[in-house]
């Protein structure tokens, strides 16, 4: 049931902040991801052109206000991905279900990466884009990234590989 409501909340926010986050992708001045483009912008020479590309398209308020949502955005879909772990680990045994618990702890440390990461987003959208914000940004957003693959790709892998193990009985 918690893992519903979570996952539901999730999935309109997705929507929502795809809505207001549409502005920001302008592919042929180099921004084909949106805010994306600005949560690994790598370098500050990046940041400084995505925002310079932003401020003369006038979109600079759409990157806040996504931000913003991001923050309530970033209160569920950790909690969502905890649970479907902590299921999927239900359903298995042994080292499966303790990959599957540990990556349902991990998952949540999401939730500060991607705050911190907002932070930083919300200072480069204020005309901030010097080092070490976008380096920083960057690192923070991979974190957060790899912990939302590990807990989307790896752990439904590797349990679909133990399933497969025991049908051949392969130890």
């Amino acid at each position: 049931m918690l893992f519903g409501v979570f996952t539901v909340i999730s999935v309109v926010l997705i929507a929502v902040l795809y809505k207001v986050g549409k502005p920001l992708v302008i592919p042929e001045q180099g921004v084909s991801l949106g805010i994306l483009d600005m949560e690994l912008p790598v370098t500050f020479l990046r940041a400084d052109s995505i925002l310079s590309v932003w401020e003369r398209h006038g979109v600079v308020d759409f990157g806040v206000r996504q931000t913003l949502l991001d923050f309530l955005f970033l209160m569920c879909y950790p909690v969502a991905l905890s649970l479907l772990c902590m299921r999927l680990a239900g359903n298995a045994s042994g080292f499966m279900a303790t990959l599957g618990i540990a990556i349902s702890w991990a998952v949540l440390l999401c939730t500060p990466l991607d705050a911190f990461e907002n932070v930083l987003i919300l200072l480069m959208l204020g005309g901030n884009t010097a080092p070490p914000f976008p380096e920083l940004t960057t690192v923070m957003a991979v974190m957060k990234f790899s912990l939302i693959g590990s807990a989307l790709l790896c752990y439904p892998l590797l349990n679909f590989l133990q399933k497969l193990m025991c049908r051949f009985r392969v130890y």
